[in-house]
């Protein structure tokens, strides 16, 4: 039984840069790194949620562990399998959704389906329970021409749900799809991520809430910051708002704290987190009777945010953690090295007796 269903040891993913003159110089990189070891393990029968700033590599990270991009260093095992030497293995157990995917638009979307669930081996009954439940039963003989973006979006679920995947990888899933249906949509998944993995790049807090047990974070160029549950981020940081301050002078902890315990202190500017609507008016009500700033801005605080304000607050140990993950990798890759050595240097000895 496999007790992880992802697991990543130090991946690695390069793209070419530049023209042809640029590859062909001996002093410029040809390849920029996208993917900067990649390390992380995802237990069997937990969701995933890949968050980091444009650029991070999340994407990137999607289509390698999918198999639509192979790795250029380290490895990677997804139902067990690893996704460069067991690729086929991997895409029988995966499926892919991405606002990327086009189809042909002069099918209907059962001829579309049809066409998936035939070249993929799949059963058109979960895409079925799926349009059902969205009530969307009359578009069955529409051609795609004439789909909104958001049902172009449930379209892209149907092909992926058809096939019955173990692992479900899904850049922005719910992207377009107006908000009465989107609640249908996190409902369904929800119930699908009882029975399966879901892997997701999604900035909506309430996908992420809905839909994930973990949060992996990405840092610029590639590198992991962090996993963390997202119920201990509820626990600790219950935010809706972010109330930033640029103060005409500086402002001091006490008077930062005065306006409110929970505050931030960026360069010279503060910023203040509100669990509520209520709250925030409460503190732009304080930053106003304090009077000493030039601007107030108020924002939704995003996942991100949350993210990293939990890992600052953890830093020590997240790093112990993640130092404790890459030490365990080296240990099973050594492990794994000196037991092939092992059989080879068995099968010469029996050869040669």
């Amino acid at each position: 039984m496999v007790d992880q269903i992802i697991e990543s040891n130090a991946l690695i993913k390069e793209f070419p840069v530049g023209g042809l003159i640029s590859r062909l110089s001996k002093n410029e990189p040809t390849k920029k790194r996208i993917l900067n070891g990649i390390t992380f393990d995802l237990p069997k029968g937990l969701s995933l949620a890949l968050l980091g700033p444009n650029g991070s590599g999340k994407t990137t990270l999607l289509k390698t562990l999918s198999t639509i991009y192979s790795p250029d260093g380290g490895e990677a095992r997804v139902c067990g399998f690893d996704i460069f030497h067991e690729l086929k293995e991997v895409r029988k157990r995966i499926s892919f959704v991405s606002p990327a995917m086009d189809f042909q638009k002069k099918l209907t979307l059962k001829q579309t389906l049809n066409f998936f669930v035939k070249v993929t081996n799949g059963d058109m009954a979960l895409a079925k329970d799926f349009i059902e439940e969205l009530q969307l039963d009359h578009l069955w003989n529409t051609k795609l021409e004439t789909f909104s973006e958001g049902q172009k979006a449930i379209t892209r679920l149907c092909v992926g749900l058809q096939k019955n995947p173990e692992i479900l990888f899904a850049d922005e899933p719910t992207n377009g799809i107006d908000f009465r249906r989107k609640q249908v949509v996190l409902d369904f998944l929800e119930k699908q991520g009882r029975e399966r993995t879901l892997v997701l790049v999604d900035h909506d807090p309430e996908v992420v809430d809905v839909l994930c047990d973990k949060i992996l974070l990405i840092a610029l160029g590639g590198t992991v910051k962090g996993m963390v549950d997202v119920a201990d981020l509820h626990s600790e940081f219950n935010y809706m708002y972010d109330i930033m301050v640029i103060p005409k002078g500086a402002i001091s902890k006490k008077e930062a704290k005065d306006i409110c315990p929970r505050y931030e202190m960026i360069g010279g500017m503060c910023r203040f987190f509100a669990s509520n609507k209520k709250e925030a008016n409460e503190i732009h009500s304080r930053i106003i009777q304090w009077g000493n700033f030039i601007d107030i801005k108020t924002s939704g605080i995003s996942i991100e945010d949350i993210t990293l304000l939990w890992l600052a607050k953890h830093e020590e140990e997240m790093e112990e953690e993640l130092a404790e993950q890459r030490k365990l990798a080296k240990e099973k890759k050594q492990l794994e090295e000196e037991k092939k050595k092992s059989r080879h240097q068995k099968r010469r000895k029996d050869s040669c007796d």
